[in-house]
């Protein structure tokens, strides 16, 4: 009886072991691209007031700004050296707010405004000056909701 020992892997163990590891390199590529994908998702969630359009000050249409907050009647004008912006602040969150800060940017320049109280469901109009400013630069801006004080109600 002869035994002979032939450690030279079958066709079989070769496939297979090329299969495993196949396998695993599409699982990695998979869990990677999931993880990517997650990523992308909660970044999107927490950066979309980074993703807003500008305010277009020459349409007085209702646009969009953030945090629940709509604009109206938006409107432009020279002043002075610079330019007066105006235009109505809508609450549609259902909760009020109180000392309401945003802020406009334009061309570079920053300025910070507050409005008393906005109840919830209603308006309230702003003005806000920047000096030296020139008119063909003023068309687009951005209004970001800074702060403020909230408050509802319960039964």
């Amino acid at each position: 009886m002869t035994e002979s020992t032939n450690n030279k892997p079958s066709g079989l163990s070769r496939i297979n072991l090329l299969l495993i590891i196949l396998i695993g390199v599409v699982l990695v590529i998979y869990e990677s691209e999931q993880q990517r994908t997650i990523q992308i998702l909660v970044e999107s969630m927490w950066s979309v007031d980074k993703l807003k359009q500008p305010v277009d000050f020459s349409i007085s249409d209702i646009q969009q700004l953030s945090d629940g907050f709509l604009l109206a009647r938006a409107a432009q004008e020279k002043h002075l050296t610079g330019i007066k912006f105006t235009g109505r602040v809508i609450n549609t969150q259902s909760v009020n707010h109180e000392k309401v800060t945003f802020n406009l940017s334009v061309d570079g320049k920053n300025k910070e405004f507050s409005i008393n109280k906005i109840s919830s469901g209603n308006s309230t109009g702003f003005n806000v000056y920047i000096p030296n400013l020139k008119a063909e630069n003023a068309r687009y801006a951005q209004v970001n909701y800074v702060r403020s004080s909230i408050s509802y109600f319960t039964k």
